[in-house]
């Protein structure tokens, strides 16, 4: 798995310790180990998992940024854990705090916000080529990055229209891929799935390793370069 900590040696803010991140857990049906989180964790220094879906309490005071993850959960679901997590969201987002809500998160938003969300209507599998412009000009999160650049996806919810306000929407033919509402930059697709951890799911779910990695390499894989970006967009907040 690729890290990236030697690319922030000198990011630090003023106490000389890294930008904290909390990685907030939202996979349910995995045990607190969340092994989903840690491949954003390993991928970023400075974060905490925080198990919100086991319960686990989140200070806001103590983060710069937040990444909400994906989960096996619906977002139409109403669990305490789902509930208590639109009010997290909806701090987040009167605070202008950054925030990068992956797959669940960026359904879970588009409804709260006003957008139309379906479920099991646009499944996609694997890597995927997703757009990294909005218009004729790079979007923040994807700067740097090819276009299309290939992202795993994962998913069969979708967003068919982002909310009211949003900014720098980017579509695909099976519904909204990327948008961003105040702080949230909210994507569809997994930048913290690499190589390997696709070959273990492909494993897993007996999945075709070929079709789901689509010519993905460790040459040509850019997509956690997402995860650079966001860093990025949280140091300069």
């Amino acid at each position: 798995m690729r890290c990236i900590f030697g690319n922030f040696t000198k990011v630090l803010i003023s106490n000389n310790m890294y930008l904290k991140i909390a990685i907030i857990n939202c996979y349910a049906d995995e045990p607190k180990s969340a092994p989903s989180a840690k491949l954003f964790a390993a991928n970023l220094p400075g974060t905490t998992i925080i198990n919100h879906c086991h319960g686990e309490y989140i200070k806001m005071s103590k983060y710069d940024g937040y990444i909400i993850s994906g989960s096996r959960s619906c977002h139409r679901d109403d669990d305490d854990w789902v509930e208590e997590l639109k009010v997290l969201i909806k701090q987040i987002y009167n605070k202008n705090i950054p925030c990068l809500a992956v797959c669940f998160a960026h359904q879970i938003v588009a409804k709260m916000f006003g957008g139309t969300t379906v479920r099991n209507q646009a499944s996609e599998e694997g890597f995927q080529d997703v757009t990294t412009i909005s218009g004729v000009e790079s979007v923040r999160l994807f700067r740097g990055l090819e276009n299309p650049v290939k992202i795993f996806q994962s998913h069969n919810d979708a967003v068919l229209k982002a909310p009211p306000g949003s900014i720098n929407v980017i579509n695909n033919e099976k519904c909204v891929q990327y948008y961003q509402i105040g702080s949230i930059y909210c994507i569809q697709s997994h930048p913290e799935i690499d190589i390997e951890a696709a070959k273990r799911f492909a494993k897993r779910d007996n999945k075709d390793i070929k079709t789901i990695l689509n010519s993905v390499n460790e040459q040509n894989i850019q997509s956690q370069m997402i995860l650079d970006n966001f860093y990025t967009i949280v140091e300069n907040s």
